[in-house]
């Protein structure tokens, strides 16, 4: 199973502001070659980590969880998952190193009662939580977060 992220209003809105800002920026310091390169490796840097960190799917099969962007992917093991379930980030979560809307939200988060996540979704609403055997926690987003978690849970490994 395979859903894409859809990313808030918000996250879209601050990417674009964010890089249009960058280009406005090139363009006003063209003449004034250190700041013009400064800005543009800034801004080249920062749509490079946004591709190969934010959001773009949650695929799921038999063996594992992945999580898809532009320029990588990353697995979680099905035999590694204690449980998932749907949740929402908490309104007050903190962001340890993250992006808070640039591509998405990923990266290390903090809330409490929940303590320290990777998150990986594109909107608040559109999130789950996966638990794993050691402790650590997953926020993932999708599409279809409800059909998601119901299609992981049905392949999570049981100790028995």
């Amino acid at each position: 199973m395979k859903s894409i992220t859809h990313h808030s209003t918000f996250a879209m809105a601050f990417t674009l502001l964010f890089n249009g800002l960058m280009v406005f920026g090139c363009c006003i310091f063209l003449p004034e070659k250190p700041i013009f390169f400064t800005i543009l490796g800034i801004m080249l840097l920062m749509n490079l980590l946004g591709f190969c960190y934010a959001p773009y799917a949650i695929a799921a099969d038999s063996e594992a969880i992945t999580m898809v962007s532009l320029l990588r992917k990353r697995r979680i093991a099905l035999r590694d998952v204690e449980s998932v379930e749907l949740r929402q980030p908490a309104a007050g979560h903190v962001r340890i190193c993250a992006s808070g809307g640039y591509y998405g939200f990923w990266g290390l988060f903090s809330e409490r009662g929940l303590g320290r996540y990777r998150g990986f979704y594109g909107k608040d609403s559109d999130c789950f939580l996966v638990r794993l055997k050691n402790g650590d926690k997953y926020m993932l987003g999708c599409g279809k977060p409800a059909q998601m978690v119901e299609y992981i849970q049905s392949h999570i490994p049981s100790d028995k």
